[in-house]
């Protein structure tokens, strides 16, 4: 969802006025490429354990070669472990649909700007589901090499920074719950108290939250006669014979769960649209 709008607008198809102000001859004019943006943000809860019984550590050294013998000879132990093996889903406002998904991890985890907190821990990471913000992806210039220009608009809606708020409130509540009791020894994230403040709760969101790598939208599917839509049902580029787009920037809502198995779905479309044949899984 990042790189596919590039790609396209690179060879002349996107926003007439933008490629033109590049130098990009327009070979099709469509407006709707690199709009759309959405992804999931999720923001750390975690609490320390009493015991040294995460993860930390098992990556390293004489434990990492124990791990991986294990693994070659039996088949069993940490690697064969995804590492977020617990998760799941609740509705935060009564509606019957779920709106957070949350994502448990046996350890404190940083993130690209973040130094993980030092200990063993557990991580709870709540996520919205259907978010309402929208950013964009738009070239820099006209040159391969350059960096696509995305700006996410993240929390341009305020609902989504106020389902997250009920997602962190929610897992502090499972965090502290008493069959958790014999296990964490305290709160890391966020810090004791800041949930009693509205303003620092929002702002410690704003400052933590981070992507689950679930970018899409922005060469969304619709009718030919959609100025916003990108490609049609049968994932063809509009206005363009022989060019297909099969990955997450097709959809025009981000689904409401993990992306992988969808763009895998997505995918296999695409290779029945082209071969003529149904893909079986």
């Amino acid at each position: 969802a990042i790189a596919t709008p590039k790609i396209l607008q690179l060879s002349g198809i996107g926003d007439g006025e933008h490629l033109r102000s590049h130098g990009i001859a327009v070979v099709a004019d469509l407006p709707g490429v690199g709009e759309n943006f959405q992804d999931h943000l999720e923001v750390p809860v975690q609490g320390e354990t009493r015991d040294p019984i995460s993860i930390l550590g098992q990556d390293k050294g004489l434990k990492a070669a124990g791990h991986m013998l294990r693994y070659l000879l039996a088949r069993q132990g940490l690697l064969t472990s995804n590492v977020v093996e617990s998760g799941g889903f609740a509705d935060t406002t009564g509606s019957g649909q779920p709106d957070i998904q949350f994502h448990v991890l046996p350890t404190l985890i940083g993130f690209a700007d973040r130094e993980a907190e030092p200990g063993h821990g557990i991580s709870i990471g709540p996520c919205f589901l259907r978010p309402r913000s929208r950013g964009f992806v738009k070239l820099r210039s006209n040159k391969p090499d350059d960096s696509a220009h995305l700006v996410t608009n993240s929390f341009s809606d305020v609902e989504d920074l106020e389902t997250l708020v009920r997602g962190v409130q929610l897992s502090i509540r499972i965090l502290q719950a008493p069959a958790l009791a014999g296990l964490v020894k305290r709160r890391v994230l966020p810090k004791p108290g800041i949930e009693n403040d509205p303003k620092a709760l929002r702002d410690y969101i704003r400052q933590t939250c981070k992507t689950v790598f679930h970018p899409a939208g922005t060469a969304r599917m619709g009718r030919p006669d959609d100025r916003t839509a990108v490609v049609g049902a049968d994932l063809k580029v509009h206005g363009i014979d022989g060019l297909r787009v099969c990955d997450a920037s097709v959809m025009p809502t981000l689904v409401s769960g993990n992306t992988n198995a969808p763009v895998m779905m997505i995918a296999a479309r695409a290779a029945s649209f082209m071969t003529g044949k149904a893909i079986s899984a």
